[in-house]
């Protein structure tokens, strides 16, 4: 447990010293890849084990069982979630900048939109 909290503490500090280059804003790409190589080799694994072959069908049906519990679990939370907090608030207007400022004016019942940035 120790070195799993050592490595999520580094990662954490490294990604802070590094956050302005170029190193970490391609760790998202790196991430994927990673976490793809290591489904890859839980495949692996999966598959060189006869006790699980053996077993797929009754362990497919309990997974199934237990993924769509989760699932309709997560999404029912969710939706409490949602209503209990943030169903009746207003939405905060966006702030407008001098860069994606558009203006609006009305031509005989029409909306046009035109760009008050220079080009």
């Amino acid at each position: 447990m120790i070195p799993i909290l050592l490595c999520i503490t580094s990662g954490i500090l490294t990604g802070y010293l590094f956050r302005k280059s170029g190193f970490v804003k391609h760790t998202g790409i790196l991430l994927s890849l990673v976490i793809m190589l290591l489904l890859f080799f839980l495949g692996v694994s999966v598959g060189n084990n006869e006790q699980i072959i053996d077993n797929f069908a009754s362990i497919g049906l309990e997974a199934f069982i237990l993924t769509t519990g989760g699932t309709l679990g997560s999404i029912l939370c969710a939706k409490w979630v949602f209503e209990r907090f943030f169903a009746g608030r207003k939405s905060r207007p966006e702030k407008n900048t001098q860069k994606d400022f558009v203006h609006q004016e009305t031509c005989g019942g029409v909306a046009t939109k035109e760009s008050k940035t220079p080009l």
